[in-house]
């Protein structure tokens, strides 16, 4: 029998939230100055996970809310921001197809990671244009690894386990043809700047094989009775491929900010 959706999420939350690299600090100093952050706003963070990008971003914003539709990945986030002492954040069950039922107040900023393909797009930031104030935006986050040796082996090894060989992560909306930047010039929020950053990940073995078991295709619950024979390929392919058992990967982070037309000078 197959994992139900939630099932499937929840097993990865732990190792998403634990294994996914974490966004560089440039990052959160362009949305200081981009949107004079000074600890007075209300920012969203849609499909926000284990709150990658909203427990950084509670350290610059009066209060955060993180939706979410997995409470696994809610409880992976609370429990990350409790050991932290993080109180503004505001851990909401929902998704992008009803943000309008969910009583979210006015917004200072939208910001999203790795969510943004799963959403009906056009419709989501029509709905955030009635929640997101004048002098405000919508940010997306996105990372892109670098191919090397060790991860094409990797690959390798995860294309013999998915459900289906050759096709995109099983269960998951496949990435959309109309990029992004495209979808938000059609916007309300059509100004769109790009900012990117490229920095270097060290990764020890163990935390290669983690960060596989975040991913939707290959969480616990996915793989099932087959999640130690994927972990005892992943360790044969990646047996000599690290030098001093570590994994160096170049990854390249991309923050698309999108502001309206027009925007209003700040109050005072």
């Amino acid at each position: 029998m197959s994992p139900a959706p939630h099932e499937i999420f929840t097993s990865g939350a732990p190792h998403y939230a634990r294994y996914q690299p974490r966004y560089p600090r440039g990052l959160y100093d362009h949305l200081t100055e981009k949107f004079e952050l000074n600890g007075t706003q209300t920012a969203l963070d849609l499909g926000c996970g284990p709150g990658t990008l909203a427990l950084p971003l509670s350290r610059l914003v009066a209060r955060v809310i993180a939706v979410d539709p997995e409470p696994g990945m809610l409880e992976a986030g609370a429990t990350i921001a409790e050991r932290q002492n993080v109180d503004n954040i505001q851990w909401k069950r929902g998704d992008s197809s009803d943000l309008r039922a969910l009583g979210i107040p006015a917004l200072d900023l939208c910001v999203m990671g790795r969510s943004f393909h799963w959403m009906s797009r056009e419709q989501v930031l029509t709905d955030l244009d009635g929640l997101v104030n004048p002098q405000g935006g919508v940010v997306l986050v996105a990372t892109t690894p670098s191919e090397t040796e060790w991860s094409r082996a990797v690959d390798g090894v995860r294309e013999r386990y998915r459900t289906h060989p050759g096709g995109g992560d099983d269960g998951s909306r496949p990435e959309p043809q109309e990029p992004n930047r495209e979808i938000l010039r059609r916007s309300p929020f059509p100004r769109v700047t790009a900012e990117y950053w490229t920095y270097r990940i060290d990764r020890t073995l163990d935390e290669v094989i983690g960060l596989q078991f975040s991913h939707s295709s290959f969480t616990p619950a996915r793989l099932g009775a087959r999640k130690d024979a994927f972990e005892r390929d992943l360790r044969t392919a990646l047996a000599d491929l690290g030098p001093n058992g570590r994994f160096e990967q170049t990854v390249r982070t991309e923050a698309l900010t999108a502001t309206r037309r027009h925007r209003a000078p700040r109050p005072g």
